[in-house]
């Protein structure tokens, strides 16, 4: 029997201070893996395009190749696909959907040689030129790590979920220095819960991140912005402009990305050699614009400070973005966070001269902000991740405003995002519409059946078949619990256990109480719907018993009863109302009433 739990704003266990501790090893190891990552990334650059060995930080340019520049993407292609085809096939593509796969469908168990191979393929891709982010992969690696030590450990699937998601913030904290917006966007896209279980030990491992990258790489700024906002109305319609146009383009590269990869998977050759084919566009592109090779960062935080070249501009947008579209959708390993900056601060660029800007960094930032959002859906991780990036805080309202309108139009046009298209066509749905569980919002007293009949453990099995029989009208339910005389309860009768019992001779000398007598299932009418369905499910019952407070039956709920809290949050959803009438109508819309299914939800 279950009696009444406290019913609180959160459900949160003493265990959340184990989960926490684990987060922290977690976010420490992660940003390690990070840090390390980022060296690796340094030391396949500088192995590539200046044959020397040194993990020092180096551009892809200018470098002494000249037209030989397009092998080099093409070999670390050929590496990656060998590493792809005999190590694992997870490390192909920017990491993010492998991930929502493992936390949906895998038990967040993400195998520990993906852990290895992630990283490294990331490094020689883009060590090699590929036009990614090294975010992605880091994101991945830090889940994977998160997840091999949850795999160690004698723990929930739900809580190993946590360790993966600690590990995905700490490697993309460690790698921007933004600690919030990390935890914002694991829980915003990889969380698929709003959880205290799940966002402090996320939030510690953030910060433990966060003080390793202080320690090791210094606490400046990323990419110190000069973005000023217009204190005319631009400073409304500028955002409200990028938010419409970012959303088109959000639209136009996700389906340009998916097309790609569609066309990769028409050719006679197998998906090994494809990252290799998607080389030789990153290849050709370096030749004449050098900048779209690598992650880029320094295009960036040109964009920002409003110093970057309008004929440059124009060129990022449209090679950079052809060379990423064509590189991804062949399946090689990088991130698409840095990229997605740098298309949308490129257009930003080239719109702002086209308009006669006078604070071209401004109109970049929000091209960044706005193709960012469209693309990932997430606004309130976009509009503190480029806070967080640029410690520019009077861009704090234009950027909300556009993120606003970029993540809703880009939502209602596009059904699925680059995050999520990939898992959907392996016919899995992912959901990102967070609320509470109706059944959540109910109490067992409001859904209950509360037409109890009882048959009292005394009375014989042929009683209670002939009372069955001659009252149908007042025996019409299935199950009915047995009581003592005092009215306690001590077992459950159901119609169709009698059945057996119609032609036994011992009918009329057997009591109920004898042959039915069991553990039946209670709940209290206290307690919610959905305590009432983790009862069900967990027992395979498909009604309990309702008991007061002083353990008496009074009611039972069936699945039809739990139907009631459904309907009405349907109800909510779909019928529209007007409670102040001017004119003497009905003020309920009656379509919703004849069909719920054509109502629009």
């Amino acid at each position: 029997m279950k009696h009444a739990r406290t019913l609180s704003d959160f459900i949160l266990t003493k265990r959340i201070f184990y989960l926490s501790t684990l987060a922290l090893i977690v976010g420490v190891i992660g940003a390690l893996i990070a840090v390390i990552l980022m060296k690796m990334i340094n030391f396949f650059t500088n192995l590539f395009f200046y044959q020397r060995f040194s993990l020092a930080f180096v551009l892809d340019y200018p470098n002494s190749l000249g037209a030989w520049v397009i092998v080099v993407p093409i070999i670390g292609g050929i590496i990656i696909g060998l590493m792809a085809r005999f190590g694992s096939e997870k490390i192909r593509g920017h990491g993010i959907p492998e991930a929502m796969e493992a936390i949906l469908l895998g038990k967040s168990i993400i195998a520990p040689k993906v852990a290895i191979l992630k990283p490294i393929s990331a490094a020689i891709s883009i060590g090699s030129g590929g036009p990614f982010g090294a975010e992605g992969p880091i994101i991945m690696t830090g889940g994977s790590i998160g997840s091999v030590i949850g795999q160690l450990l004698h723990i929930t699937a739900a809580e190993r979920k946590v360790l993966l998601l600690s590990g995905a913030a700490a490697g993309m904290c460690a790698t921007f220095n933004a600690p919030i917006a990390s935890v914002l966007f694991v829980v915003e896209l990889l969380a698929f819960e709003m959880r205290p279980r799940s966002v402090v030990p996320i939030a510690l491992a953030s910060g433990a991140a966060a003080f390793v990258h202080f320690y090791l790489l210094g606490n400046k700024t990323m990419f110190p912005s000069k973005a000023i906002p217009s204190t005319t109305i631009e400073a409304l319609l500028i955002p409200v402009m990028f938010g419409i146009i970012s959303a088109v383009l959000a639209y136009i590269l996700t389906k340009c990305i998916y097309g790609t990869e569609d066309l990769f998977r028409k050719l006679p050759l197998h998906w090994m050699w494809w990252p290799a084919l998607g080389a030789i566009a990153i290849g050709i592109g370096g030749v004449f614009v050098p900048q779209v090779l690598g992650v880029g960062y320094d295009s960036i935080h040109s964009l920002v400070q409003g110093q970057f070249d309008y004929s440059l501009a124009i060129k990022m947008l449209i090679v950079k973005t052809i060379i990423w579209i064509i590189a991804l959708g062949s399946g090689t390993s990088g991130g698409i966070l840095a990229p997605l900056l740098i298309i949308g601060g490129s257009l930003g660029n080239v719109l702002a001269v086209l308009f006669h800007a006078q604070n071209v960094a401004f109109w970049a930032f929000l091209g960044m902000a706005a193709t960012f959002c469209g693309v990932t859906r997430s606004p309130f991780t976009t509009v503190i991740f480029l806070l967080e990036l640029t410690h520019d805080i009077d861009m704090l309202l234009p950027t909300l405003i556009t993120c606003a309108i970029s993540a809703g139009i880009s939502a209602l046009i596009l059904p699925r995002s680059i995050l999520t298209e990939k898992i959907a066509r392996r016919n899995i749905h992912i959901s990102r519409d967070y609320m509470v569980d109706p059944l959540e919002l109910c109490q067992v007293s409001e859904i209950m059946s509360k037409s109890l009949l009882t048959v009292p453990k005394d009375s014989t099995i042929a009683e209670v078949i002939e009372n069955i029989l001659q009252q149908n009208h007042v025996y019409k339910y299935e199950t009915y619990p047995i009581v003592t005389m005092d009215k306690h309860l001590v077992g459950m009768l159901t119609r169709s256990e009698l059945l057996p019992w119609i032609t036994n001779p011992r009918v009329s000398e057997i009591e109920v109480g004898d042959q039915f007598s069991k553990n039946v299932i209670t709940i209290s009418q206290n307690n919610t719907g959905k305590d009432t369905v983790e009862q069900m499910i967990y027992h395979g019952v498909d009604r309990v018993v309702v008991l007061d407070k002083t353990f008496k039956p009074v009611g039972i709920v069936t699945y039809g009863d739990l139907l009631k809290a459904k309907r009405k949050y349907l109800e909510e959803e779909n019928m529209q109302e007007k409670h102040i009438r001017l004119f003497n109508k009905d003020n309920v819309n009656k379509e919703y009433l004849k069909n719920p299914v054509k109502a629009d939800i």
